[in-house]
């Protein structure tokens, strides 16, 4: 009788793995309740594969994959040169770049797409010296990710999304995803401080970077968004200064392309959330977005903004109204009342929720979120309308509402849910119910630290009710405007 193979659990862990006839499990993963599968690739017979120089400046990394796509094996023909992945995005050509971009095309099939190389498997090999790094599973990949998704269901598409980009743009976003990844990995274990100067210097690169390559097709389009949406984020978490600015740079650059990438389905996890995210910061700066949402499927739920998307293009025309109405002050706005109507009257597709496979923990947070999106969004337009000191009642009804779904979620969902998804929603709300954010933001966040931008909030936040125990009776997004800077974070 053949040796049984090793599970997954215990070869990651390098522990032996026991059976017993009796069990499906081994004894080790039924001890600790754990999934005991065996479907990890297995490593190629004969000594792994080495780093070969090539000549002055050049060097190749030889990654091992069991499922090389037929694009794939097709590349390999090209000369070592065109192989090479610089970590200098500037050596890279744009001829080159473009060869790149060719060897996968936007509308490729599903089946085309689950056999590409993992992008945490092919850098995760940097930290397996000269091993091949073992491929990572969804819940590995959702723990490093867990703070840009509800919820694991979203994982598979997330990853899927991130691959795809990464294949078809490596030039553009290798060291980004190197970045990333440490940085991820080193969040998630709270005793090791946050290397935020290491990190900020190399944001610093792939800024500089980013500036000097060119977009020439929809697959450089997805990348700089991919690249936009990661760096604001990192910088987010690290000084809150240039966020805004990194991602509408990006969204410029991509707009051109954008009516072709949001036809793909596929395309969802990375195309959606940078566009939402720069309308909320819109929201309150009264500005104009730079890319208005095209909603081809409207029973699509994002990982980041939920069952959220079919209101996106409902806030543009609010940004739309709002900033017009900066620039022309009037007493009645036709245009305003027109979106208020569009927001009350709207619902989230509920069988995109209830009938796409779920768990009811994200279910019930993807109902909380669009109900504390449309409370925020009612808010927004009632502050628009009116100052402070004006109709101070409704605005804290409003407030009240998203507040008490708040409640609700936490009372509900157990005590290791984070509804980390509705931080805008809830800032909004203690601009007018005086609670302290700190304790707020404790309950929201799975991070192990607080990051740069909830300190602005902080920052602002106090400011914020100083001048309105003061007496100010003005405008809310004038307060927003001459106090202390901060992001709007989704």
């Amino acid at each position: 009788m053949p040796p049984i193979r090793t599970c997954d659990q215990c070869y990651s862990k390098k522990k032996k793995c026991q059976r017993q006839i009796d069990l499906a499990k081994c004894v080790r993963c039924t001890h600790l309740a754990l999934s005991c599968s065996t479907v990890r690739h297995s490593r190629p017979p004969g000594r792994p594969a080495r780093a070969k120089a090539l000549g002055p400046a050049a060097e190749v990394q030889v990654w091992t994959s069991q499922d090389l796509s037929p694009t794939l094996e097709s590349s390999s023909s090209q000369t070592p040169r065109e192989q090479t992945i610089s970590p200098t995005l500037q050596r890279v050509s744009p001829e080159s770049a473009r060869r790149r971009n060719d060897t996968v095309e936007p509308g490729a099939s599903e089946s085309q797409l689950v056999k590409l190389p993992d992008i945490l498997q092919e850098l995760g090999s940097a930290y397996f010296r000269d091993n091949v790094a073992p491929e990572p599973t969804d819940e590995e990949f959702y723990q490093l990710n867990d703070i840009f998704m509800i919820g694991p269901s979203f994982t598979r598409s997330f990853r899927k999304a991130l691959n795809y980009s990464y294949l078809t743009a490596t030039h553009i976003l290798k060291d980004m995803f190197s970045v990333m990844i440490r940085y991820m990995t080193t969040t998630n274990k709270p005793k090791i401080p946050v290397p935020a100067h290491g990190e900020i210097a190399q944001v610093a690169d792939l800024l500089r970077k980013s500036q000097v390559t060119e977009v020439s097709s929809s697959n450089d389009a997805l990348a700089f968004l991919v690249l936009g949406q990661s760096l604001a984020a990192l910088d987010t978490f690290l000084v809150s200064a240039g966020s805004m600015l990194i991602l509408r740079h990006t969204l410029y650059l991509a707009k051109p392309w954008y009516p072709e990438l949001a036809q793909n389905e596929f395309l969802d996890s990375v195309t959606v959330t940078p566009i939402c995210w720069e309308i909320l910061e819109c929201l309150l700066k009264r500005e104009v977005p730079i890319i208005r949402p095209l909603i081809h499927r409207p029973q699509v739920v994002d990982r980041l903004f939920g069952a959220c998307v079919s209101l996106m293009p409902m806030l543009y025309d609010l940004c739309e109204v709002s900033h017009n109405l900066r620039l022309r002050p009037q007493n009645e706005s036709p245009e305003l009342q027109t979106v208020e109507r569009h927001v009350l009257s709207w619902k989230p597709d509920e069988a995109s929720i209830s009938e796409s496979g779920f768990t009811d923990s994200e279910m019930m947070l993807l109902r909380a979120q669009a109900s504390i999106y449309r409370s925020a969004a009612l808010l927004l337009i009632h502050r628009i309308k009116y100052p402070l000191g004006s109709q101070d009642g409704i605005a804290v009804s409003y407030a009240n509402d998203i507040m008490e779904e708040k409640d609700k979620i936490l009372l509900h969902g157990g005590p290791d849910i984070k509804l980390q998804f509705g931080c805008f929603a809830f800032f909004l709300a203690l601009l007018e119910i005086p609670l302290r954010p700190e304790a707020l933001w404790k309950s929201l966040t799975k991070l192990s630290y607080c990051p740069a931008c909830a300190e602005q909030f902080f920052a602002f936040h106090k400011y914020y009710w100083q001048q309105r125990w003061e007496g100010y009776k003005g405008s809310i997004f004038d307060l927003i405007e001459s106090g202390p800077p901060f992001m709007a974070v989704p």
